[in-house]
């Protein structure tokens, strides 16, 4: 049996990985997460996800530097899957971000 981590940073963050499986689940089955494609509401929705995964306990004991890795853990996971949308989808995406 695996050892549970009793440090919040490390059970908030393996509780983001273990999350973050679903989305390499859709990948692999050739579908993808839509983004905004304005950067700055993409990070908004990010961030959300990641607050929202936070149990309402922890989240005051979070440290603002463990709260930026688990959204750029999500945003490694979703970054992958804009190249399976549609090709409209991608190429509005494109003109603000080259994916």
């Amino acid at each position: 049996m695996p050892a549970v981590p009793n440090d919040v940073q490390a059970v908030f963050l393996d509780r983001i990985e273990r999350r973050v499986k679903i989305l390499k689940t859709l990948l692999d089955a050739g579908l993808g997460v839509y983004q905004a494609a304005e950067e700055q509401q993409r990070k908004r929705a990010i961030d959300q996800v990641v607050r929202l995964t936070a149990r309402t306990s922890e989240l005051p004991q979070l440290t603002p530097e463990t709260l930026a890795k688990a959204s750029d853990i999500v945003a490694a996971h979703l970054e992958p899957m804009q190249k399976v949308l549609p090709h409209d989808v991608q190429y509005r995406n494109r003109l603000r971000k080259s994916w």
